[in-house]
């Protein structure tokens, strides 16, 4: 499904069964002897990652649906201890479940073969971050009774006082990129974290230097920006100077159809 033009990634190669390496076009590799924090996106050729209208504000209106961008982003579900989700993300997309398998069924099999071959329990810790603790409970992804924790504030573990007891209420001391990463990790005992959190949540592990690898899905369009339609960029909340702008190298760079699928990791 994907053709591989580049791959300088780094770690070991995870055991994916040989149906999900043929369509990935490749191995897929991490870094297994740390916490290693990976995020996925797709984003128009101008950098905007959602149409921000009523009803149309989802990835999928960016992405169209491809399905080499639903398999990527499920392959990398599979590989992930936890699944960490913005409220807003969350919000935005209500019919989600953060499993692998949702958004690339026809995979359903290799990755579930995948978490086995990787002693991984059956799905991803899907992790919420919440500092208000404003959450519809009622979200299926929140309702299925599947473990789930929600990661707030004092204020918002307050609100969430009587949640069903699936839902694991952690109060922090401030949702920071480090503090999100430490209850992760000690939720799970895992290493590879996915984040799914939106752009500002991506804006604060940027700015703590916390993200290791941005996996970046080009759609063939571009969107545009005017005064009246403000529409979301990769990165919101974080603003750097020239001389402070986080840089990466380009670890791989993948193909399917007209659409571009790049890997960068972070320069240290």
């Amino acid at each position: 499904m994907l053709a591989t033009l580049l791959d300088r990634s780094d770690g070991t190669e995870l055991p994916l069964p040989a149906s999900l390496r043929d369509r990935y076009g490749g191995d897929l590799r991490f870094p297994r002897d740390r916490v290693h924090v990976f995020a996925n996106f797709v984003s128009s050729i101008d950098g905007v990652v959602s149409f921000a209208l009523p009803g149309k504000t989802q990835a999928s209106f960016i992405s169209k649906g491809e399905p080499a961008d639903r398999f990527v982003l499920g392959l990398l579900r599979a590989a992930a201890d936890a699944v960490v989700v913005g409220a807003g993300t969350l919000r935005e997309e209500r019919g989600g479940m953060w499993t692998p398998e949702q958004p690339f069924p026809d995979a359903a099999g290799g990755f579930a073969e995948l978490r086995r071959a990787m002693h991984a329990s059956e799905r991803p810790l899907m992790v919420v971050v919440s500092a208000s603790g404003d959450l519809d409970l009622k979200t299926p992804a929140l309702a299925e009774g599947a473990p789930v924790v929600i990661l707030t504030t004092r204020a918002g573990a307050k609100r969430l006082a009587g949640a069903p007891t699936h839902l694991r209420i952690r109060a922090l001391e401030r949702t920071t990129a480090a503090e999100i990463l430490k209850a992760t990790v000690d939720e799970t005992g895992g290493k590879l974290i996915l984040t799914e959190g939106g752009p500002t949540l991506l804006g604060h592990f940027l700015r703590e230097r916390s993200l290791d690898d941005l996996f970046l899905t080009i759609a063939p369009r571009i969107v545009g920006r005017d005064a009246t339609a403000r529409r979301l960029a990769l990165v919101e909340g974080a603003a750097f100077a020239p001389g402070e702008a986080p840089e990466s190298r380009l670890a791989s760079v993948k193909t399917a159809g007209d659409y571009l699928f790049l890997r960068f990791a972070r320069r240290t």
